[in-house]
């Protein structure tokens, strides 16, 4: 058996195992590409703000907030942007089951409140979790979903090194044979394989990261440094420090001129800093956290910075994951890249499993045929 036989063999099978949870995973992440999207358009009411000009900020938002549910504890805000055009207030609020996420709404214009749910039970955030631990959470989910991600990048490699050919290259990437079926899905495997291949590259890199970070960052610290710690005061965090929320979002948007704020997050018990999500300069306003900055609480001093021009390579790698994964980070054309390179997983496992039960069909009527011919003389 040579060795682009058990190339092939590998390929097959790890294709065959993990195909199904690929593809899922790949299809939820499509849809996921667009789940901010999504989530407006199917909960209006909250996403929907009055006419007129912002009249409150940041700062009101929270106070909105906190006047629902005084105990609970605000993770960050949300400023306005083109796709969820109101303020959203993440809380932790305590519960039977535990602590859990909820999102105030909150309308920019008048100031009062579109609603409140927890966000955990909505549409966009189960697409979500199903894409990134199989709704196996407390039960290795992400882990297995970085396994599988490790195997994909495994399958893409070996799956172009199966196909590149020796020749006649230029008509390898545009040919899709219509006879016989096992060749039309060969080709079509191939061509879907080929085309988007940088995207699912990226795409699956990138979650690979996110769910095994332990076992990347090793590997990308070789080049540059992945980890870049927030910093914050000692003792725990005021629940009315002298800086507050407006004050500590004009201080980080005068460290970056011409930045905006997209998120503003409080201190908290991990961090005691106010952490300012910078959009970039003339960058996509969806893009909330292009840039971080980290304030003082007490004294108002800028106390790090991570983003454009700030911070080491792989740590701002790191920070724009997310936007990376979704290709958000190229704007909508890279949106819509990610989103087909979402749908291309469950495209090459259909593709893949229909070459493979057509060749099996092939070979059961082979001796059959054979024992036919042989009958007749």
């Amino acid at each position: 058996m040579n060795g682009k036989r058990i190339w092939r063999i590998t390929h097959r099978w790890v294709g065959l195992v993990l195909g199904t949870a690929l593809a899922l995973i790949g299809l939820t992440g499509a849809i996921s590409a667009y789940q901010r999207e999504i989530d407006a358009a199917l909960n209006p009411s909250l996403f929907t703000p009055g006419e007129g000009p912002a009249r409150i900020g940041a700062e009101e938002a929270m106070a909105t907030a906190r006047a629902l549910a005084p105990a609970a504890q605000i993770r960050l805000v949300r400023l306005p942007d083109p796709v969820w055009p109101v303020f959203t207030v993440n809380q932790f609020r305590r519960t039977d089951d535990g602590q859990r996420l909820w999102m105030v709404h909150v309308d920019p214009a008048s100031g009062r409140v579109l609603g409140e749910r927890e966000f955990e039970a909505s549409f966009a955030r189960t697409v979500n979790r199903l894409h990134s631990t199989l709704l196996l959470r407390q039960w290795w989910g992400r882990e297995l979903v970085g396994i599988a991600g490790i195997f994909g990048l495994f399958s893409i490699a070996s799956g172009i090194w199966l196909w590149w050919p020796r020749s006649q290259f230029r008509q390898a990437l545009t040919q899709l044979r219509r006879r016989p079926r096992q060749l039309f899905y060969l080709d079509l495997h191939s061509l879907v394989g080929i085309w988007l291949m940088i995207p699912l590259v990226v795409i699956t890199f990138t979650g690979v990261w996110k769910a095994l970070p332990s076992v990347v960052r090793p590997a990308v610290n070789l080049m540059t440094e992945t980890r870049e710690r927030a910093p914050g005061i000692p003792g725990r965090p005021s629940p009315n420090p002298p800086i507050g929320a407006a004050r500590a979002q004009a201080i980080a948007e005068a460290a970056i001129p011409g930045a905006q704020a997209g998120i503003v997050a409080p201190p908290g018990p991990r961090r005691n800093s106010w952490e300012i999500g910078l959009r970039g300069v003339d960058g996509d306003p969806r893009i909330r956290n292009r840039s971080l900055v980290w304030v003082n609480p007490q004294t108002g001093e800028v106390m790090g910075m991570l983003g454009e021009g700030h911070g080491p390579l792989g740590a701002r790698m790191e920070k724009d994951l997310l936007w990376l994964h979704s290709g958000v980070l190229f704007g909508g054309p890279g949106q819509f890249i990610g989103l087909l390179a979402g749908l291309s997983l469950p495209a090459l496992w259909v593709s893949g499993l229909l070459l493979w039960l057509r060749k099996r069909r092939i070979r059961q009527r082979s001796p059959v045929m054979a024992g036919a011919r042989a009958a007749v003389g």
